[in-house]
């Protein structure tokens, strides 16, 4: 793309005000590559259309824009915009008197070329509020927000980042009502495994038990089983996840400690659907959601951990036990109970939070299932720069992991795959030989 594939009067705003903008702009799609102006005869208003995707209605594109900006409040005197579209939500937030500062951050070069070509955006570029700025891996979320939601779809890899945490914030209120929903099924379970409570043992006695040590932590994705012979013939501490379990056993790797947080009977009667009997020396920890069918017949040691929710609060009281930050994913629980048992390195195994070989999981876990190619599922970089295909949740439990690891400086977390999703903050094997 060049200068003179810009609207005259966009161009010459962001020449003076952004030229790093257009340096950026100028590494878009030559001319906008399916990127076209939809005009219907019959239908309100145009619509720019990228890639297929139409950012914004040709019906009520105001009313539309009005819609999503409503996520910042009212009294706001600052906010954030993610994903230009047709530039119509920075121009709704511009109407607000109250507001001191819009940042408007492109996620994709090409609807942003597209947009600074096709659409009159003059009016509000030249707001002394606004700040324009590119995304970039760096990016971090800053609230409060509004998002064009249909350029999320299109956002480029170095915008992938904060486009998850985007995602994530914007299914927080979502997540937090299915919780309090399955609250009900998860305090009967919690009341079912009551008298083990009373007499199982605590988590805390396995923390600061490795102090400096090194700890493995397998979890169940794809790339779990490139490390099968490593793991028979390695004596370093061994942390499962539940759904790991079955197929190290398989391949003739016993975990020294397994961890579950699932309050799903169905599905962990699922995971652990095989004789116990090789786990007798295999310490359980478990959260007390955890089905009491499974928990029950453990044939080794059983410790109890919290998490942090409301519903173990009254139960520590009673009760008390060590808690273990859990974000939704085992894994979580699983790293964060090496990182308390003293770790200073933290080997992380099939951590993928991404399908790559078209693989749910790793072969042997009983939700394993093909994934075919499908160009509408979310992308994240993997450890070789490749965009490899991934799902709405593990992106959320990455992020929230990425936080984690970056809250923990002191602890050296190993990525052993790069064929997963590129975990910020971690380090691969071959780099840590390095340093």
């Amino acid at each position: 793309m060049t200068d003179s594939d810009l609207m005259p009067e966009n161009r010459a705003i962001l020449a003076r005000r952004w030229p790093e903008v257009l340096t950026w702009l100028a590494q878009a799609d030559p001319v906008n590559t399916g990127a076209e102006l939809l005009l219907v005869e019959g239908v309100p208003a145009p619509a720019l259309r990228v890639n297929g995707v139409q950012l914004a209605s040709a019906y009520a594109p105001v009313e539309e824009a009005e819609l999503a900006a409503a996520l910042v409040p009212d009294d706001a005197t600052e906010a954030t915009v993610y994903g230009l579209a047709q530039g119509l939500l920075p121009r709704v937030l511009l109407g607000r008197d109250e507001l001191e500062r819009v940042r408007v951050v492109l996620l994709s070069r090409t609807v942003a070329a597209a947009a600074f070509r096709f659409v009159e955006l003059f009016d509000w570029l030249d707001d002394p509020r606004v700040e324009l700025v590119a995304a970039t891996p760096e990016t971090a979320l800053q609230t409060p927000f509004a998002v064009a939601a249909a350029e999320l779809r299109l956002a480029e890899p170095d915008a992938w980042r904060v486009r998850d945490e985007v995602l994530l914030e914007l299914a927080t209120p979502f997540i937090r009502r299915r919780l309090a929903a399955a609250t009900g099924a998860g305090d009967a379970q919690i009341e079912a495994n009551r008298a083990l409570l009373a007499t199982d043992g605590d988590v805390a006695q396995l923390f600061a038990t490795r102090t400096a040590g090194r700890v493995r932590v397998a979890a169940s994705g794809p790339t779990l089983s490139d490390h099968y012979a490593e793991l028979r013939a390695n004596e370093e501490l061994l942390i499962a996840v539940d759904t790991a379990v079955g197929p190290l056993l398989a391949a003739g790797v016993v975990p020294d400690v397994v961890v579950t947080v699932d309050g799903n009977e169905s599905s962990l009667a699922r995971v652990f659907d095989f004789g116990l009997e090789p786990l007798a020396a295999t310490t359980l920890v478990y959260f007390p959601i955890s089905p009491h069918a499974v928990v029950g017949r453990w044939p080794g040691p059983r410790l109890a951990a919290y998490g942090e929710e409301e519903r173990y609060r009254a139960l520590a009281r009673e009760l008390p036990r060590a808690t273990l930050w859990c974000s939704g994913s085992v894994l979580h629980a699983a790293v964060d109970l090496a990182v308390r048992m003293g770790a200073h390195t933290v080997d992380l195994l099939g951590a993928d939070f991404a399908t790559p070989r078209e693989r749910s999981h790793v072969d042997g876990m009983p939700w394993q299932k093909e994934l075919a190619s499908d160009a509408t599922r979310p992308r994240v970089l993997d450890g070789h720069g490749r965009a490899v295909p991934s799902m709405r949740n593990l992106l959320g439990y990455l992020r929230d992991f990425e936080r984690y690891v970056a809250a923990h400086p002191g602890i050296d977390f190993v990525n052993a795959s790069r064929d997963g999703a590129r975990i910020r903050g971690t380090r691969y094997r071959e780099e840590q030989h390095a340093a």
